[in-house]
């Protein structure tokens, strides 16, 4: 005869029932099970901008920014005045971002011609507005015109800026401000309000003048 047991029918069922269910771990060494995973767990660095990026980016909107001239400010247009409506290119010699020099008044002979200038080279707004040729190229192109960007930055600098931006057009340079200041967009000491200009297909004569003008709306 087997033995009675002295414990009560509930605790010999609950004793059943744990005996087939797998052993829970108690509250606190869940605690500390989970306190030690993560102890021993790598700590997770926290994703942040590289400081030398946003530096970078920081200082060529600086430089834009002095570079630029406001929309109402006077300009400089030197002892010639600025080109008006009807007028063509003048006769004057400029680099373009190859080092080779290029008759300006020769650039509207045989096709259209649209001349957008920016402040400085490779900051962020001018290269939303070159982009936005660039992107447009092949259909003002096919209207028989040519696009040239026009800025006071050195054949170097605008070389740099077409390869890392793949621009499908040449970039005049003018660091005297000798064009800039015919088209009626240098303001002293040294700065370009951002602009655009169209020569005509066929008469070369300035048809179209935009003068501080957005970077998104060229």
């Amino acid at each position: 005869m087997a033995p009675k047991s002295d414990a009560p029918p509930s605790s010999r069922r609950s004793a059943r029932l744990a005996g087939s269910a797998p052993t829970q771990p108690e509250e606190g060494s869940k605690k500390r099970t989970a306190d030690s995973t993560t102890k021993d767990a790598p700590a997770k660095k926290p994703k942040t901008t590289s400081t030398k990026s946003t530096n970078g980016k920081n200082k060529s909107a600086e430089e834009e920014k002095k570079a630029e001239a406001p929309k109402s400010a006077k300009s400089d247009t030197g002892p010639r005045g600025a080109l008006k409506k009807g007028d063509k290119l003048p006769k004057m010699v400029l680099q373009d971002n190859t080092g080779g020099d290029v008759e300006v008044s020769k650039l509207a002979e045989e096709e259209g011609v649209v001349i957008f200038l920016y402040p400085k080279a490779d900051t962020p707004g001018c290269t939303t507005q070159a982009c936005g040729f660039r992107d447009s190229f092949d259909e003002i192109n096919s209207l028989g015109y040519q696009v040239y960007g026009l800025s006071k930055d050195k054949p170097e600098a605008q070389q740099k800026w077409i390869k890392k931006k793949d621009l499908n057009f040449k970039l005049l340079c003018d660091p005297e401000s000798k064009l800039i200041k015919r088209l009626g967009a240098f303001v002293q000491p040294n700065n370009t309000k951002r602009s655009h200009f169209i020569f005509e297909k066929g008469t070369g004569k300035l048809v179209d003048i935009a003068i501080g003008v957005k970077p998104a709306d060229e």
